[in-house]
């Protein structure tokens, strides 16, 4: 009687146990994990050599070695990104052409120019690092805030950015609505020059993106940084809302898929971005270029991407903004 018992049990564990096994078979069916039969074409909308394409091509590499697949950068300029954001927009949803977003693009663009691309169509992968900026001054400006924002009310106070509709420029805007001070902008065709002329004495104030700020930092008066925390590469300056200026924003850049990418493309593609983004390696890499991981998992990321576009469209449309 044992036997029998002991042959049944057997039996029965079998039985659960292949069982279980075809509803993990039908549950991989149902979910499919994707991946990359083909090279990855990984478009930034900016030219070469700038801070979206430097970050691209940091994650392309491990990027690559996570799917198992090449990750080529197209850089496809023009238009403030409009022209490569649009070849991604068009393209095949097969997850084998993505667009290295970022704030100034997907966020501001939208609201300063009539396009032919609906930026809330993207499938958000995942984001990759964001980057704040330090507000500072040139040599002989008021060495406070509060002497700066006194100074701002009583005559026009220069401030350069890196071009009309630029994300320092609306940033600058919004220091000037809630300060209600007289700051004046003057566009540039960059940050580059912007600070050159700030070291040079020509213009008054920028807003310095943290990448840039060591190389300057001893030449400039320093205000305070529009991140929500301070920055670990300038410990010591605070940030503009604990100065009581309620400026917070940071510059940021992501991954995004075609409109009608399936979600189980998204979802490897987002898997393999997030290791990367996080990897020590990585997370070294952002600190010593001034920059953090936006790391969040797809949902936290997508909501996000929707909340930014929906912050700045205000202040653009306040300040009238419209882009070069």
């Amino acid at each position: 009687m044992r036997q029998t018992t002991s042959a049944i049990s057997r039996r029965g564990f079998l039985t659960v146990a292949g069982l279980g096994s075809l509803l993990a078979a039908g549950a991989r069916a149902q979910s499919p994990t994707w991946v990359p039969t083909q090279p990855i074409r990984l478009v930034v909308p900016f030219a070469a050599g700038g801070g979206g394409d430097i970050m691209a091509r940091l994650v392309a590499e491990p990027l690559g070695r996570a799917l198992g697949q090449t990750v080529i950068v197209d850089n496809k300029a023009g238009a403030s990104g409009a022209i490569g954001s649009e070849f991604v927009y068009r393209a095949a949803p097969d997850g084998l052409t993505l667009l290295f977003g970022s704030l100034d693009a997907q966020g501001m663009l939208p609201h300063m120019r009539k396009l032919s691309w609906d930026p809330d169509k993207f499938v958000p992968i995942a984001g990759v690092a964001q980057m704040g900026f330090m507000l500072m001054g040139r040599t002989g400006m008021p060495p406070t805030l509060r002497d700066l924002l006194e100074l701002a009310k009583t005559k026009p106070v220069s401030y350069g950015s890196a071009g009309s509709g630029s994300s320092i420029h609306v940033l600058g805007e919004l220091l000037r609505q809630v300060t209600d001070t007289q700051l004046l902008h003057i566009p540039y065709k960059g940050a580059g020059p912007a600070l050159q002329d700030l070291l040079a004495g020509q213009i008054d104030l920028m807003l310095v993106p943290m990448a840039s700020v060591p190389q300057v930092r001893s030449k400039l008066v320093v205000y305070g940084i529009t991140s929500a925390q301070r920055s670990g590469m300038a410990s010591d300056v605070p940030t503009l809302a604990q100065l009581q200026v309620p400026v917070t924003g940071d510059s940021w850049t992501c991954v995004l898929a075609p409109p009608g990418t399936p979600a189980h493309i998204a979802a490897a593609l987002h898997a393999a971005l997030y290791k990367v983004v996080t990897a020590p390696e990585m997370q070294r890499q952002w600190s010593d270029r001034g920059l953090a991981p936006l790391a969040m998992n797809q949902s936290e990321f997508a909501n996000f991407y929707v909340a930014e576009s929906r912050r700045w469209s205000s202040v653009i449309q306040k300040a009238k903004i419209t882009a070069d």
